[in-house]
């Protein structure tokens, strides 16, 4: 493993996190409760006490929601989210996000220059040109 120069710390990968059909079906299960919900770590949503099958790791999908600036989080360890104003509109096709998005501690250092849309993932079932180029999408950082 590469060390920084300066500061000798480990240089580790940042993964890619891009926006994909089952981050927007939790992003809709959002705006239909129209208030917080709470995500879990399987397969459900509490929506209003009920919980709504959602896409595996819901809770996961809903925190990377949180970094495209599409929901937000409730009380810290609460699992609570809730949709965005920016959220609504990616939802109505007025609202465009980074294709792909890189984190560090839970804050994006880096974002694709190119944007999507929900037309251009919502419905896509396998995105072989990412999953074939992933290792290229994976970038080094290390805290100066």
């Amino acid at each position: 493993m590469e060390h920084c120069p300066q500061c000798k710390q480990k240089i580790r990968k940042l993964n890619p996190h891009r926006m994909c059909k089952h981050k927007v079906t939790v992003l809709e299960i959002m705006a239909k409760a129209d208030d917080w919900v709470v995500a879990q770590h399987g397969h459900g949503i509490v929506v209003n006490g009920v919980a709504v099958r959602a896409p595996y790791r819901a809770e996961a999908h809903a925190s990377r929601l949180v970094w495209f600036g599409l929901a937000e989080h409730g009380a810290p360890r609460s699992g609570m989210y809730r949709i965005t104003q920016e959220g609504r509109n990616f939802l109505m096709g007025t609202h465009v996000v980074p294709r792909i998005i890189w984190c560090k501690d839970g804050v994006v250092v880096e974002e694709h220059s190119q944007k999507v849309a929900i037309g251009s993932v919502k419905n896509v079932v396998l995105d072989k040109e990412y999953w074939d180029n992933y290792s290229s999408y994976q970038r080094s950082y290390a805290n100066p």
